[in-house]
């Protein structure tokens, strides 16, 4: 029993390590919703959608981690949209769903 005890424990410090060392994601976030749909129109995914960031100035890449709650939510043809709160300022930012 103590064996299959310790198992278990090695198995959750196991994934525990691939949880933790996963890459910080970035997101595309633009100041209005207007700018996200003109970014995300012609995009096939969202790495598409960062490729033309240059030609877009109020959006950009946000870590992940520097997001917070969602401070504003909508629907435009049955897809979701959020602003989701950046941290350190009062600003949200759209993300695409």
């Amino acid at each position: 029993m103590a064996s299959l005890a310790l198992g278990f424990t090695l198995g959750l410090a196991i994934a525990g390590l691939a949880v933790a060392q996963e890459p910080a994601v970035d997101v595309v976030g633009c100041d209005t919703l207007v700018a996200l749909r003109v970014l995300t129109a012609g995009a096939t995914s969202a790495t598409d959608a960062a490729a033309h960031l240059s030609a877009h100035p109020q959006c950009r890449l946000i870590p992940k981690a520097g997001l917070g709650a969602v401070s504003q939510r909508t629907m435009i043809g049955g897809a979701p949209f959020e602003c989701l709160a950046v941290s350190g300022s009062d600003a949200c930012v759209w993300v695409a769903p």
